[in-house]
């Protein structure tokens, strides 16, 4: 029990910065939005505010659920991703208003990669893309993809061990669907 502690307090530590820098921004933003993050990678929360008609930023925050759906661990990492998305075009289709993003971002974590049994640390740059549907009643939806490229580090029993971040490139095209409210 003891050793689950400080994972703990990192989790809720992420969780609560994340929702100060969340507010700062809110303050600036034309658009704001919240909702839940699905995909087979992980289940959270993420919240979108837009810059303008053409970009908005996404925060997301997640249980990352590599080897649990396996059966291989129980305890999920925590993941954060960021992503600045730059519509490409839009079009409206009977009431509903359908847009194409594509956009950088950046994510960090503490979670397993790709046949590792310990927790390290992940930090990568993002390339992401996303098909954006947007209902009358401030109710959205996003079909997205995210490339994640970059490093993971973790402590392998003889010292820290810094590998590129398998998961990143494996689970380019595991779809993260994003169920959203509009403020």
């Amino acid at each position: 029990m003891q050793k689950q502690q400080p994972v703990v307090k990192a989790r809720f530590l992420t969780f609560f910065s994340v929702l100060f820098l969340l507010a700062q921004f809110n303050a600036s933003a034309q658009g704001f939005s919240a909702g839940l993050y699905n995909s087979y990678k992980g289940f959270g929360f993420s919240i979108d505010y837009n810059a303008n008609e053409d970009i908005y930023n996404s925060f997301t925050i997640y249980g990352d659920m590599t080897g649990i759906f396996d059966a291989k661990y129980s305890d999920p990492g925590l993941k954060l991703i960021y992503l600045h998305y730059n519509k490409l075009n839009g079009v409206d289709v009977a009431g509903t208003r359908l847009d194409l993003f594509l956009g950088p971002g950046a994510s960090s974590g503490f979670v397993r990669d790709y046949n590792t049994d310990s927790f390290g640390v992940v930090l990568t740059a993002d390339i992401a893309l996303a098909i954006r549907a947007s209902y009358e009643h401030n109710f959205e939806l996003e079909l997205g993809v995210v490339t994640e490229l970059g490093f993971f580090a973790n402590n392998a029993g003889t010292g820290v061990n810094i590998s590129i971040y398998g998961n990143g490139i494996r689970q380019t095209f595991l779809p993260s669907i994003k169920i959203m409210y509009r403020f």
